[in-house]
């Protein structure tokens, strides 16, 4: 019974590692260091009035 519990659980960890999308994949996950690091950044990750009032206009 306990090879049965350890055989799930290496499977489970197998399943894990590859089977779900890796992280940091989608890129506008990472937040506005990313985002406002260019125009065409903020614009793909929908946070361009956020990087315009929050950050760019913030900046010396």
């Amino acid at each position: 019974m306990q090879f049965l519990t350890l055989i799930c659980i290496v499977l489970s960890i197998i399943v894990a590692a590859f089977g779900s999308p890796q992280l940091g994949a989608n890129k506008c996950t990472r937040g506005p260091g990313y985002w406002c690091l260019s125009k065409e950044n903020a614009v793909s990750c929908n946070a361009l009035q956020h990087c315009e009032t929050k950050v760019w206009n913030k900046q010396g």
